[in-house]
């Protein structure tokens, strides 16, 4: 984590005669770790061009080839952007970025426009405006968030092609570097703006974890907290803010003992890293425990930050990062390279690759397939059981690769073992298949993803049934509590200390000790300091995380003990509600490992 800082506010010179005002703080959602302290800028959006232009009439064949250059201009620069070499490590702006490439070259919403225009004698301006606010306001009534994004999406493309239309380039309207930037809302485009310009930190009104702004906060490692409410009226800019996004909170106005105590222990607790004697390599509690540490990573880049922290290998792969625009699943060849480059990076150490975890709008071409309520339908293992052919080009990549690669397999959001039994046989059945041919491969571990509540139930008859487990917290939280953590309506219900998740955990984990199968915990709860202790108390042994959390965790855990990780494990078992569970675990840090903790954190609300 890394502290940002500026010393004067926008258009502000500090009065010494002025009386001291007292600091006050503002709750939100934290969506992108780190702690950025300065001054507030307001995001200034630049002027939307959609105005009639004097014709009030205008002949449609002529508006209409307006409106081709203009798109055309706007696919040549998508496509000049995603071709570009400063593009984030992990390639989420790319996948962005295609989509919106997608919503020009292949949806309708193109010949909507120009439908427009015939219709109803339109300018080109004018009916982009109209066909952008239809999509606007058939987006708003759904609550699915990744409506949510395709709004911002489509959004986005009008910009560029109103900015094409007018024949101007959008100039930059404000310098943003090391303030902190306040928006109501930022499409991708104008997150990628602002990043790049290295803010100090970001505040938003919406935005939740799986929003394109927030992923593009997460690569670009600014601080960011989301769900602060009417931002317009908190803010008037160029207050002095200090922006914690492992808390999701919001200091105005910080005193000095804040303004120092989040200097000096962030510097020293996260900005560093853990001190020089933890090294690099494993992990041990006080007495002598061995914790693996595991990284979170999709590319190389990626691994070499995450090694650098200490990780031990990938725990966690996500092979639809290779994924561009929907329906374009990489060829066997090419998915062969990325395996076996990832593989090269991380050597030894190994890499678990997690098959495709994609839903139907993303396998299909065209993106023409949509589900209404995607989390729960044909997506993940279960796609790739109904769609066998491109399964099975993975398959077949995954065991080429490990021919010489420590590659491992992940099948992702398994239900039952009838899921596992069938990968299982359709990955042999290719394995014979290759050795026919007398094609090299590898003899992979295979290992299943616990994140629904009946892998939870028959996780023992599952572990029998693969090499080791991987438990993802985020979904585990999520199916198992019924809570979208991105709708602002319930997201309050989503408790990651909720007594049922951690019985659940402990179950996961009882499971795979009793069945002598590794399990790695992945998710918020493995790369988080407050809930770390429990895992490890929990039995936890193999965790796998953002690599900007990696010098944090190791640190943490060095500090502290088998046996009094084991005591606050049992301690949380009278707990009824996720407040007390958090209250106990916050009373127990504070009595015996409050020095381990970046500071205020033990004083922050947690889900």
């Amino acid at each position: 984590m890394e502290i940002r800082s500026n010393a004067v506010a926008i258009g502000d010179v500090p009065n010494p005669n002025a009386t001291t005002v007292t600091e006050w703080r503002i709750d939100g959602v934290a969506v992108s770790r780190g702690v950025g302290m300065g001054s507030v800028v307001m995001f200034e959006r630049g002027n939307q061009r959609f105005e009639r232009i004097a014709d009030e009439r205008p002949n449609a064949d002529t508006e209409i080839s307006r409106f081709r250059l203009a798109v055309d201009r706007s696919i040549e620069e998508l496509r000049s952007l995603i071709d570009a070499a400063d593009v984030t490590p992990n390639g989420h702006l790319t996948d962005i970025l295609n989509i919106q490439l997608l919503i020009l070259e292949q949806s309708s919403f193109v010949s909507n426009v120009e439908d427009e225009m015939q219709s109803a004698r339109l300018t080109a301006e004018s009916a982009l405006q109209n066909v952008q606010l239809r999509y606007a306001e058939k987006m708003a009534s759904v609550h699915d968030p990744h409506h949510r994004e395709k709004r911002l999406d489509i959004e986005d493309v009008c910009n560029r092609i109103a900015a094409a239309l007018s024949g101007e380039t959008r100039k930059q309207q404000t310098t943003y570097r090391d303030f902190v930037v306040a928006a109501h809302e930022l499409t991708p485009s104008e997150m990628v703006e602002v990043c790049r310009q290295s803010p100090a930190a970001i505040i938003t009104e919406r935005g939740g974890w799986t929003s394109h702004s927030s992923i593009l906060a997460r690569e670009f490692q600014v601080p960011m907290v989301s769900g602060v409410k009417s931002i317009e009226t908190k803010f008037l800019g160029g207050e002095m803010v200090i922006v914690d996004g492992q808390k999701g909170r919001i200091i105005v106005d910080p005193s000095e003992i804040s303004l120092s105590t989040y200097a000096v222990n962030t510097e020293i607790s996260i900005s560093d890293g853990p001190p020089s004697e933890i090294g690099g390599g494993g992990t041990q509690t006080i007495d002598g425990t061995n914790i693996t540490i595991r990284a979170n990573a999709d590319s190389e880049a990626a691994f070499t930050l995450a090694k650098q922290a200490g990780a031990d290998g990938i725990g966690l792969f996500r092979s639809e990062s290779l994924i561009g625009k929907p329906g374009r699943i990489p060829d066997e060849d090419a998915q062969i390279r990325a395996y076996s480059q990832i593989g090269s990076a991380v050597g030894d150490q190994g890499v678990r690759i997690r098959t495709f975890d994609i839903g139907i709008e993303r396998y299909s071409p065209n993106g023409r397939h949509t589900e209404i309520n995607p989390s729960l339908g044909l997506r993940s293992i279960r796609l790739s059981l109904h769609e066998r052919s491109y399964f099975r080009v993975q398959i077949r990549a995954l065991l080429r690769a490990a021919a010489h690669h420590g590659i491992a397999i992940v099948l992702p959001m398994i239900s039952g073992v009838g899921e596992v039994e069938e990968a299982m046989a359709m990955i042999e059945a290719e394995r014979k298949e290759l050795s026919l041919k007398g094609v090299e491969h590898g003899s992979p571990q295979i290992g299943a993803m616990i994140e629904v509540p009946s892998a939870i139930f028959t996780a023992r008859e599952i572990a029998a049934k693969v090499d080791f487990l991987a438990l993802g917290t985020n979904d585990l939280v999520q199916y198992l509590l019924a809570v979208d953590r991105d709708n602002d309506q319930v997201s309050e219900l989503y408790q990651t200390l909720n007594p049922a998740v951690i019985r659940a955990l402990r179950a996961v984990i009882d499971a795979a000790e009793s069945s002598r199968k590794p399990l790695l915990i992945c998710g918020e709860m493995a790369g988080s300091a407050f809930y770390v202790p429990l895992l490890i108390g929990l039995g936890a042994r193999e965790l796998s995380m953002n690599s900007n959390s990696i010098s944090q965790i190791r640190h943490l855990i060095s500090g502290i003990g088998l046996a009094d990780a084991q005591s606050l494990a049992a301690s949380v078992d009278i707990a009824e509600t996720a407040d007390q569970v958090e209250a106990i675990l916050r009373k127990f840090y504070k009595e015996h490992w409050q020095t381990l903790f970046p500071s205020g954190l033990l004083d922050a609300k947690h889900r």
